[in-house]
């Protein structure tokens, strides 16, 4: 629940409880206000004393979110992955989120993050703000020429969209030469993947890992979330 209804919920709960009280009847020199009848008093002070309540658990259990750790992140990272790159705790993660960093001194990629969000809709809030989707053109993630013109598309697992993913090359050329680069967004587990390489002759290895080895991984897969922000 947003903190602003929350907040509401309070101030709403204090009016009430107020008006309450002054309807015993209040007497003063400049005012004078009149007595209410004690069944609406008691109604009042209630729904007063039901709201403040109410706004007092969500701000308990809004002050309690689960808080993420890397050792949740590190279990969703394919073990391919693991055991063929060096992976570190990142330093700088978005804000409620936590990263991996992954480097390869040999084979593709050369470098990917892991970053895992607490919810779908930070995940992808961070990712359409890092890779603006709608400015890709392309035709696919899938080769070269899909690549060196920039593609935005959505991969699914059979009738389920399970995320979204950009790709280019960051060099001017007429190849795939330069350092090329994907990065998608996996709705299962609120984790976004980034890699990249350099070695043109690599390339389709590149594809691939992306495409199949660096899948985020979990026993029993939850349902996909669908985000309130889509490209």
């Amino acid at each position: 629940m947003p903190l602003a209804v929350t907040v509401i919920l309070i101030i709403l709960g204090v009016l009430l409880l107020i008006t309450a009280l002054i309807g015993s009847g209040v007497s003063r020199r400049l005012m004078t206000i009149p007595k209410m009848h004690r069944g609406p008093r008691i109604v009042l002070a209630a729904l007063g004393a039901l709201l403040l309540i109410a706004g007092g658990v969500m701000l308990t259990a809004g002050s309690g979110k689960h808080e993420l750790t890397v050792e949740e992140l590190k279990a969703h990272i394919p073990k391919d992955v693991k055991d063929n790159m060096r992976c570190e705790k990142g330093n700088s993660p978005p804000k409620g989120a936590v990263q991996m960093e992954c480097s390869s001194s040999s084979g593709m990629p050369d470098g990917a993050n892991y970053i895992m969000f607490p919810n779908v809709n930070d995940m992808q809030d961070y990712w359409m703000r890092e890779y603006s989707p709608k400015d890709r053109e392309g035709p696919d993630c899938d080769t070269a020429d899909g690549y060196r013109k920039g593609s935005y598309v959505t991969y699914e697992d059979g009738s389920e969209t399970i995320g979204d993913m950009v790709c280019a090359i960051s060099a001017e050329s007429g190849d795939n030469s330069g350092t090329f680069w994907a990065s998608y967004t996996d709705r299962r587990y609120n984790i976004v993947v980034e890699a990249n390489g350099k070695n043109a002759d690599l390339f389709q290895n590149f594809v691939n890992w992306i495409n199949e080895t660096s899948k985020p991984t979990g026993d029993s897969p939850p349902k996909p979330a669908t985000p309130t922000q889509t490209p």
